[in-house]
């Protein structure tokens, strides 16, 4: 016995005309991205904060939320110039409502003290006393407390492992070097 089945045309353009083109972002399904920010930063920071897991602010970029609760994706990149063996280069992202820190789960900030070696950016024990560098982190801030409307910030730091002395020097000048950073509100 053969059974038939068929189904009317699906066409996609005639749905969203039904719905209209426009579709808010309370329409949308979790886990949706409803918008995001970019944000670039080309002068250069100098950082010489002696003392392991010390975190300078390079620069601080923003987004204004869409909606109330959401969750934000924050990637930031930075590249520079280690000197006088700064002996390790890190990234680190804070937000500014409450200076918490978005890391990695056993990432210790701003311990100044010779704890467990969990702080790994690059070059760390490289036998180099100058290097560059360029540091890529991803951290998802999932808060939920901020508010359509909104203005929310990041700080993007940098820091080095040695505590004895070193500089990293971010934006390198006299080379074309920018750090980047691209933001993404994630619905929930």
């Amino acid at each position: 016995m053969v059974v038939r089945i068929s189904k009317p045309a699906f066409n996609i353009r005639d749905k969203l005309a039904e719905i209209g083109a426009n579709i808010s972002a309370n329409q949308m399904p979790s886990g949706t991205i409803i918008n995001t920010a970019y944000s670039e930063y080309s002068s250069q920071v100098s950082i010489t904060t002696d003392g392991r897991q010390k975190y300078a602010t390079i620069w601080t970029p923003h987004i204004v939320a869409k909606q109330s609760g959401s969750d934000f994706l924050v990637m930031a990149n930075i590249q520079g110039y280690m000197l006088a063996s700064a002996n390790g280069v890190n990234l680190g992202i804070q937000r500014v409502i409450d200076n918490a820190w978005i890391h990695l789960a056993d990432e210790q900030m701003n311990a100044d003290a010779a704890q467990e070696d969990q702080w790994m950016g690059t070059s760390h024990n490289a036998g180099s006393t100058t290097n560059s560098f360029n540091i890529n982190r991803f951290a998802m801030d999932t808060y939920r407390n901020y508010k359509a409307g909104q203005k929310i910030q990041w700080d993007i730091a940098g820091g080095f492992w040695r505590s004895d002395g070193g500089e990293i020097r971010i934006n390198y000048s006299g080379y074309q070097s920018q750090c980047v950073a691209f933001i993404m509100e994630i619905r929930q």
